[in-house]
């Protein structure tokens, strides 16, 4: 799909879903992190216990790329990159790669949704970019 802004952020995110396998000991989800995330993860937090229909998020980084894994239920992420807006639906197993200068929300959509969450970087508070408008003049510049 294009955007139809050529090397715009949101052009360079990735989607897809885990490798599942079910047998009658339980389920197991492979996802080969080198073959998806284009950086060695250094910082990794889960968000779990959010009300349906409950945002969380709601900002952009400057350096940080995260790459989202939805483990358990349905999640909406909202990104935006100055210019172009998208909507992704994860259910369970299927990730997406957010590189440095989309503003995403994420939307947990039902009860028990868990939304784990690799990063780049470490806690940095500088890098968060919480103001809509800056990312647009950003883009602009």
């Amino acid at each position: 799909m294009t955007d139809g802004k050529r090397g715009s952020p949101l052009s360079r995110v990735t989607h897809g879903k885990s490798k599942f396998f079910q047998d009658d000991r339980g389920s197991l989800d492979v996802l080969d992190i080198v073959d998806y995330a284009p950086f060695r993860p250094v910082r990794m937090f889960w968000i779990s216990g959010v009300a349906p229909d409950t945002a969380r998020g709601g900002h952009a980084h400057k350096a940080c790329s995260q790459f989202f894994v939805c483990i358990s239920g349905r999640i909406q992420v909202d990104a935006f990159d100055g210019a172009v807006s998208r909507t992704f639906v994860m259910e369970h197993g299927e990730f997406l790669n957010l590189v440095p200068g989309i503003f995403a929300t994420e939307t947990f959509l039902e009860e028990g949704a868990v939304l784990l969450v690799l990063c780049d970087r470490p806690y940095e508070q500088d890098d968060y970019i919480y103001d809509r408008d800056l990312l647009v003049s950003d883009v602009d510049d």
